[in-house]
């Protein structure tokens, strides 16, 4: 059982790898290479936010995605009692990977719960990518691009989404880019901050 194995998971650091000894006696490998530079905690947990971008949406990794991610951050000094449960995993387990990853999501303060209905939840998907945006851990142009390709398009024009879509709009009515990278960054992240004023935060299922 993964809770009676991750009790007694000792990391065991090598010159090119990082190996889990697990109670049985097997080794759980991570993929990573640690003859470099070791990555910190806050590079391992924008990993997982930025696998966490399109799992919000549906779009579930693989697997094994989740578990390196999840040995990675274990190894980067991220510690939450399920990404020990999901670092120690093993292929007859796998089916369990997105319950958990979706428990690490919440217990690292980036989860994502949308409400029932189909259009409230798209208009909570383009506020929590939103917030992503204006908190710095999803970059501004991939951001926008998901909410009005994933959410926009699909909804049309409403009164919380219409800064975004006139955007979008003008940008390829002018031909494209007609400013520079910084000046247009910073209209995004202001996009993304009126997408936080205008959609109300969903209200927790009860």
């Amino acid at each position: 059982m993964v809770l009676s194995a991750v009790e007694n998971i000792r990391p065991v650091v090598g010159q090119r790898d990082i190996r889990f000894r697990l109670p049985n006696g097997a080794w759980q490998h991570s993929v990573m290479s640690i003859g470099g530079a070791s990555a910190t905690v806050a590079d391992a947990v924008q990993e997982l936010r930025e696998i966490a971008h399109s799992w919000a949406d549906g779009r579930h990794g693989e697997p094994e995605l989740l578990i390196e991610a999840a040995l990675r951050a274990l190894c980067a000094g991220v510690d939450t009692p399920s990404l020990l449960h999901l670092a120690a995993l093993n292929r007859c387990e796998h089916d369990l990977a997105p319950e958990l990853f979706g428990r690490v999501m919440d217990e690292l303060g980036f989860g994502f719960h949308p409400p029932e209905d189909y259009w409230e939840g798209r208009l909570a998907l383009a506020r929590w990518w939103a917030s992503e945006i204006v908190g710095g851990w999803l970059d501004p142009a991939e951001g926008i691009a998901l909410i009005f390709y994933n959410v926009a398009e699909a909804y049309g024009r409403c009164e919380e989404l219409n800064p975004l879509i006139d955007a979008v709009a003008a940008h390829w009515e002018n031909g494209g880019p007609q400013r520079s990278p910084q000046e247009i960054t910073a209209q995004l992240n202001q996009i993304a901050r009126e997408l936080l004023a205008r959609i109300p935060p969903p209200v927790p299922s009860s």
